[in-house]
């Protein structure tokens, strides 16, 4: 049992490891953008996964430039719109441009 317990809590740094890997990832493409109007598409289990990290929270958005239209919205580090994207598999991302 004490193994099996060992064994566990290595697994959970190892994924804790690789979700901020994925994090240091996804806000190097941010700093690489020259416009803070974007969104991030995630896979479904890596929106899962941010969301159980507190990295991805309710924020709210409205139409820019005004207070308009007002919505609660999944946003990364309750700044960057945040969806999921089901064509998406594992622990992929993309950030991307609205149109």
């Amino acid at each position: 049992m004490r193994r099996q317990i060992a064994d566990l809590i290595r697994s959970e740094q190892r994924t804790s490891g690789v979700l901020q890997t994925i994090i240091a990832a996804i806000d190097a493409e941010i700093a690489n953008r020259k416009n803070d109007k974007l969104g991030i598409k995630f896979s479904l289990a890596l929106f899962n996964d941010l969301v159980s990290a507190k990295r991805i929270t309710m924020s709210t958005f409205s139409v820019p430039g005004t207070e308009a239209f007002s919505q609660r919205l999944p946003a990364y580090r309750g700044k960057y719109n945040a969806y999921v994207d089901l064509d998406m598999h594992g622990l992929d991302f993309g950030v991307c441009v609205p149109n």
